[in-house]
């Protein structure tokens, strides 16, 4: 019998490994740094320390959430499912082994693992390109995954026709470009969004930044701890180091 729980341990920026249930699922890997894109925090897992994974889910195409370096040295690529918001970027998953990449649009839901059910969410759109977000369901608990999500508006749209969640991880660095509008949300979002979903805790994400050329373009407005520091007492917000494992209390 499955115990019924659920386990964030947290790899960098948007990258988790969320275990429902008992099955592991990793959200937007990304293990390889690039000249011009650097994290900013230690990396919390090596590729050699994931468990089988039921499935990897993808919100965006952004190198730092969507690594096909590390892609192409995960083991179990015949069966592992990659889920992702393009068909393009389905094609290339398929390219690199991955026989069951699949491209899923706002709305869809499938079953990922025995009991364990993924339905996807609007996250707005990175110029012309949709972003996924994420709500994932198990027999006890439901978990909302947004690694690349700006507007609480998506939350409340959400919010009229669906139930609440238990957990909810959401961005709170609040990049943007010197000219122009938030790519994810900065710690107010994040904890008005947790609160709009719902849930009972906040476990932040896309927190650090590193610096590097891309810094000169981009900035970034908050941290895990300012979420901290806004939640009101109906949330709980877990500001989790990398390569730290969390369980939800049942």
């Amino acid at each position: 019998m499955i115990k019924q729980s659920i386990a964030v341990t947290r790899v960098v920026n948007s990258c988790v490994l969320l275990e429902l249930d008992g099955h592991a699922v990793l959200t937007d890997p990304w293990f390889t740094e690039r000249w011009f894109l650097r994290r900013g925090e230690p990396l919390g897992l090596r590729i050699a320390d994931l468990p089988p994974l039921a499935a990897v889910v993808v919100t965006n195409l952004a190198a730092n959430h969507w690594d096909l370096r590390a892609l192409r040295m995960l083991p179990s690529k015949d069966f592992t499912p990659v889920y992702v918001p393009t068909a393009r970027m389905a094609r290339r998953a398929r390219a690199l082994g991955f026989r069951h990449a699949e491209h899923l649009r706002w709305g869809q839901v499938c079953e990922i693992a025995p009991g364990v059910s993924m339905q996807v969410v609007p996250a707005g759109q990175t110029l012309v390109w949709p972003n996924n977000a994420y709500v994932f369901s198990t027999a006890s608990s439901r978990v909302f995954f947004g690694g690349e999500i700006a507007e609480v508006a998506l939350l409340e749209r959400y919010r009229t026709e669906d139930r609440p969640v238990d957990l909810a991880l959401l961005p709170v660095n609040g990049l943007r470009p010197l000219f122009g509008p938030r790519l994810v949300m900065g710690p107010a979002q994040a904890v008005a969004g947790a609160s709009v979903l719902g849930a009972g805790v906040l476990v932040p994400v896309h927190d650090a930044h590193g610096r590097d050329p891309l810094s000169v373009l981009f900035r970034t407005s908050g941290t895990a701890s300012d979420a901290t520091a806004l939640a009101g007492p109906g949330l709980r917000v877990v500001d989790l180091p990398t390569g730290q494992r969390w369980e939800l209390a049942p």
